[in-house]
């Protein structure tokens, strides 16, 4: 249930200043003894949970490490809130990190200004003046402009905002780390629509323009995965990305024969296309690719009754114990703050950066070495992740692909929203693997 509400949701970074402050204090008033958070009443030392509930190597925590780790999101324009989330759950794991033993993590927060080119390319030369080796992007290495200099500097740099995109994908020392959006969803949305809905069998599509081949590629894959399920595309609308009306398209979508909408767009995009959809008097199911809180906020009771297909992180059904122990913790440390898959990325995505600290500790490598950090992350594509499992595990699991630089296996699902609640409607993993229906 999402049940607190975003004051600060675009707010610069300054706001930030006050819940980190919070998240010390906690962090350091914490009992330092190590707690089991398997046992009844374990769990309250996040030095014992952190520890445990990541899989971290005890005899190699780097404790005695100062290292920078570049953060490159939108602080500005049209993206801000998924910066301020971003850096937030970046700055909630660097601080539980370094309190239970492991480094100190650096932040250098740069502002891509929500994707321009020229400040990809430039906050990535900046990380290399700063000596930065590891990095976090989001727009999929700031639209590509900073895949060169990444490769370049040789930036271990890991995306859990956009992934890698067909255009990102196999770049030396970028990775994608969230499922492709919209792209990995159709499959489980296709046999969703097949398995629950087995009337609709012709589907209209409205989705964000994120450059023509990028766009037409991910069309060219829906179109495919529903054709694969006896459903046809009838109606294909591309809109313009980030923007806020959207009544052609939906005058054209109720034109045609349509008896479902995929939604494939992003940010607030979604929660005016609903609030409009339903103004125009339609009461066509809708099953999206991306939902945030914003969403829900901007469409209002439009918005109910809406369902989308992705790797949601289900902060009031959370999967895992760690991702449990992360709802928890973000929430003393950002009251304010729904936690969201983008807050969940980042957050494990630090922890995957420490993972590579201790296997290159483990080797008698150089953290400092671009060459040993490469040879450390690759060596196993499989991290601990607050995705996946169940209450009885500690952690779920998700990999990556070493030649796409794409998730190859990561928990996801089509959920619905009630007004108030989110509920799990079916699962599935990349690709479509393993679908069931929520019983």
């Amino acid at each position: 249930m999402m049940s607190r509400t975003r004051n600060t949701r675009r707010a610069a970074l300054a706001t930030l200043t006050a819940s980190i402050a919070v998240l010390a204090l906690v962090a350091c008033s914490s009992d330092p003894a190590p707690s089991d958070p398997t046992q009844p009443g374990g769990g309250s030392s996040v030095e014992g949970d952190v520890v445990a509930l990541s899989g971290a190597d005890t005899a190699n925590l780097g404790g005695d490490l100062t290292i920078p780790v570049g953060i490159n999101v939108a602080l500005s324009g049209q993206g801000a809130y998924f910066g301020e989330v971003m850096v937030q759950g970046a700055q909630l794991a660097a601080d539980q990190i370094k309190a239970a033993g492991g480094p100190d993590f650096q932040l250098s927060i740069k502002d891509h200004k929500s994707g321009d080119a020229q400040a990809g390319v430039q906050t990535t030369r900046e990380f290399a003046q700063e000596g930065v080796h590891m990095a976090l992007y989001s727009y999929i290495g700031v639209l590509g402009s900073a895949l060169q200099p990444i490769a370049q500097y040789e930036i271990l740099s890991l995306d859990g905002g956009g992934g890698t995109q067909e255009f990102g994908k196999g770049q030396p020392y970028f990775y994608g780390t969230r499922a492709l959006p919209p792209n990995d969803t159709f499959a489980g949305t296709a046999q969703y629509i097949a398995s629950a809905m087995p009337e609709v069998t012709k589907v209209a599509m409205i989705i964000g323009d994120t450059g023509a081949e990028n766009t037409q590629d991910s069309v060219d894959k829906a179109t495919a995965e529903l054709e694969g399920n006896g459903i046809e595309l009838v109606s294909t609308e591309v809109v313009t990305y980030g923007g806020t009306d959207f009544t052609s398209a939906i005058n054209k979508i109720i034109a045609s024969d349509a008896e479902l909408i995929v939604e494939a767009q992003y940010g607030t995009d979604g929660g005016y296309f609903l609030k409009q959809l339903r103004a125009a008097g339609s009461d066509l199911p809708v099953i999206g690719t991306e939902f945030i809180p914003d969403v829900a906020e901007i469409a209002g009771s439009a918005a109910d009754g809406f369902m989308f297909s992705l790797d949601y992180f289900d902060a009031a059904n959370p999967s895992n114990q760690w991702a449990k122990y992360l709802v928890d913790t973000a929430a003393e440390a950002y009251p304010d703050t729904v936690v969201d898959f983008y807050f969940a990325n980042y957050y494990q995505d630090m922890f995957k950066l420490w993972t590579v600290v201790q296997r290159v500790l483990a080797a008698g490598g150089d953290v400092e070495n671009p060459d040993d950090i490469l040879k450390a992350f690759e060596s196993d594509l499989t991290f601990a992740s607050v995705y996946g499992g169940t209450m009885d595990d500690l952690n779920g699991e998700e990999s990556i692909d070493a030649v796409s630089h794409s998730l190859s296996a990561r928990d996801m699902g089509v959920f619905l929203w009630d007004g108030q609640n989110v509920t799990r409607l079916a699962s599935y993993g990349i690709g479509g693997v393993d679908f069931s229906l929520t019983e």
